[in-house]
């Protein structure tokens, strides 16, 4: 059960960006922890939920705290986001991503605690946090992003883009600015609309003004939604323990690295 927690494509990526193990003491002592063993259990942590002292060491031969300690280090060196970066290139040369067309959605999140949770006004002022999710015409989740539950769906949209890597395409230079970008009416207002105009994105935001039905997005509706559910397959985003805005984020680069891990699976199977 272990091994199969953990995609190959994760490793090879993870491993060149760990800090090498400390040498032995030579006083003794026990040896240090197994990256991969370690990244196992975090993996189960993330999918299951569980409390870090309740994962089974007899199964991933390593305890709860050493994988906590490891995914702290891990956050605060920013490993997360850069092996996202290089598993979106490895699909990306395959042809999986979709560039010309991104969707930007937003997902209320309940909380029990941590440094963004916030009243959140959808859910009768409960502590909540929102997920900002920026994913492309096929469902690859490129950017995610966490905030208080009580921040406005279109304020980060451009802290997004700018964060958005340069993708690797089959042939050419990476590809980083999409050419349009498509939301619903609580992205779609004025100075958004603006702002995207300057970078030069054409804006298929669904402006404020229109009285219309529906989401605005046509068939990518489908496509948005099912991104959704799969983050909601980690049990750990359903809801916010973390005390640190840090170590939820981090979480969630975590989940889109094993979702663009299945995506490659699935392509070269297919191909």
């Amino acid at each position: 059960m272990a091994a199969e927690l953990l995609p190959d494509e994760l490793c090879n990526d993870i491993e060149p960006l760990l800090p090498p193990p400390p040498p032995p003491s030579p006083k003794g002592g026990r040896p240090p922890v197994d990256n991969r063993a370690a990244l196992r259990g975090i993996t189960f942590v993330s999918k299951t939920g569980i409390p870090w002292q309740m994962l089974p060491k007899e199964v991933f031969g390593v305890s709860g705290s050493s994988c906590w300690r490891r995914f702290s280090q891990w956050t605060q060196a920013d490993i997360w986001s850069e092996v996202h970066r290089r598993l979106l290139n490895r699909l990306g040369k395959l042809g999986g991503v979709d560039l010309p067309h991104v969707v930007v959605d937003s997902q209320s999140v309940r909380a029990i605690k941590g440094a963004r949770t916030r009243r959140n006004p959808v859910d009768r002022s409960k502590p909540g946090c929102k997920r900002h999710v920026l994913i492309d015409a096929d469902g690859v989740p490129l950017v995610l992003h966490t905030t208080a539950a009580n921040v406005p769906d279109q304020r980060p949209v451009e802290q997004m883009l700018e964060a958005m890597p340069a993708v690797q395409v089959p042939r050419g230079r990476p590809k980083r600015k999409p050419d349009a970008i498509i939301g619903d009416r609580a992205h779609g207002t004025r100075e958004l609309i603006a702002v995207m105009t300057v970078l030069g994105i054409v804006s298929f935001l669904a402006p404020r003004a229109e009285k219309t039905h529906g989401s605005s997005r046509g068939t990518l509706q489908v496509v948005v939604e099912r991104t959704l559910a799969c983050l909601s397959q980690f049990r750990r985003l359903r809801i916010c323990y973390e005390r640190t805005g840090t170590r939820f984020q981090a979480f969630h680069d975590l989940a889109a690295c094993l979702l663009v891990c299945n995506r490659l699976k699935r392509y070269r199977l297919t191909f």
